[in-house]
């Protein structure tokens, strides 16, 4: 009888201790992560991450395709130059060109309808984000327009990606949204995915950014994405309730 009450009040006393450690972890995790600014900072990278990555995807796309369709072959074989001058941090000469060669302005305003002229634009949207003119940078990224699935979706993402820099969330959010909405597929919509929920995040509303999370798990497993996200998803699922 003895030993019985004791290992019940053993297990009672377990019972409290892991209830109170799961407490402290909870405010733990509030605690750290409660704090918009401070989640911002700590997620901006993350937010913007890849932009050089997808231009170059981007790049690689246009380029091949508008010189196998013999659209403005000129153009197509003179953006190579711009596209050195962005690389190596040659902002204005990308821009303007270096007296030799057309710059992705030059481009982008005399073949503006053609592949060429949308990844000119593409490229102008970028380094204009670069400079903090984001006016003008959503200017060109607005003008980027294409129908591709996956380059669409970069487009709108972009556009995303410089809202979040602005500081407008909710805006950002739409064009994240969009981005997804664009296209589904597994390259694209878990990138956007992830950067919705981890806005939610900033904006303190746990029970959408952990609906995000949770749809990379469920429909991209496979996607680095998925890796990544686990352990946001399980922080927002404690703040969510």
């Amino acid at each position: 009888m003895v030993l019985i009450v004791k290992n019940v009040y053993f297990r009672s006393q377990n019972l409290r201790e892991m209830a109170k450690k799961e407490e402290e972890n909870l405010i733990d995790v509030g605690r750290a992560y409660t704090n918009s600014e401070e989640f911002v900072e700590k997620n901006k990278k993350e937010l913007t991450i890849g932009v050089a990555v997808i231009v170059l995807l981007i790049a690689g796309f246009f380029g091949y395709t508008t010189y196998m369709d013999g659209e403005n072959k000129d153009a197509a074989e003179s953006i190579w130059k711009a596209e050195y001058y962005f690389e190596i941090d040659s902002l204005d000469k990308a821009i303007n060109g270096d007296g030799q060669y057309f710059g992705f302005e030059y481009l982008s305003e005399n073949y503006g309808a053609t592949k060429t002229g949308k990844l000119a634009n593409y490229y102008l949207g970028i380094i204009y984000k670069e400079k903090g003119e984001y006016d003008i940078a959503l200017e060109y990224l607005k003008d980027a327009d294409v129908g591709d699935n996956v380059l669409g979706s970069i487009a709108l993402g972009s556009i995303g990606d410089i809202y979040i820099d602005l500081g407008d969330y909710m805006e950002a959010i739409k064009y994240f949204n969009k981005a997804i909405s664009h296209s589904d597929n597994s390259y694209t919509a878990p990138i956007y995915l992830n950067k919705a929920a981890l806005t939610y995040t900033t904006l303190e509303n746990y029970g959408k950014a952990r609906d995000f999370y949770q749809q990379i798990v469920d429909d991209y497993p496979n996607s680095p994405e998925a890796v990544k996200v686990k352990k946001n998803l399980a922080m927002v699922k404690q703040l969510a309730g």
